[in-house]
């Protein structure tokens, strides 16, 4: 929170100096103070205005729970998920020990408010969109971008040159 302020203060502005954060959700926003935020930029797989239907439903069911000025979030809605696939992953193993659930849930793919996830056979992490938005000055985010399809997940960043020796501690 102290960044964006100290960022303001000092002039430095979304028009002169565009931060992209990747950590900086919907709900965060209210902390920061969207006057001190409105207009940088920033990836997540997911905002509250993701144009699906399965979201349209989930942004409604949220706020008739806990309030209309609440704000879902790319967290939020990770976690939400999570729930699911793990339902559906118990379903297909027929149990709920935990080595059966985790080799039944390679493969298994849902539509959820952020779009399609899978899960990803190799590593057990998710096929997800990627997003850029922009900070709006109602504090939403307009998303401007998006990967098209989701990404197959690299967590350990076999699929990058650059990071070949990482995981050797180089």
């Amino acid at each position: 929170m102290a960044f964006f302020k100290q960022l303001k203060s000092a002039g430095v502005t979304a028009d002169t100096m565009p931060v992209l954060s990747v950590s900086v959700a919907e709900e965060e926003v209210t902390g920061i103070g969207v006057d001190n935020i409105a207009g940088h930029p920033v990836a997540w797989n997911y905002y509250q205005t993701t144009d699906t239907p399965e979201n349209e439903a989930f942004v409604k069911a949220y706020k008739a729970k806990y309030g209309q000025n609440k704000v879902t979030s790319d967290p939020m809605e990770a976690g939400y998920n999570a729930v699911y696939l793990w339902a559906e992953a118990v379903k297909k193993a027929g149990t709920t020990e935990v080595e059966a659930v985790r080799k039944a849930a390679p493969g298994i793919s849902l539509d959820r408010p952020e779009g399609k996830v899978t899960i990803d056979g190799e590593n057990q992490h998710m096929y997800k969109t990627a997003r850029i938005g922009i900070i709006q000055p109602d504090g939403l985010i307009k998303q401007v971008w998006d990967s098209g399809e989701p990404i197959k997940p690299d967590p350990y960043l076999k699929g990058y040159p650059w990071a070949g020796g990482l995981s050797a501690g180089q």
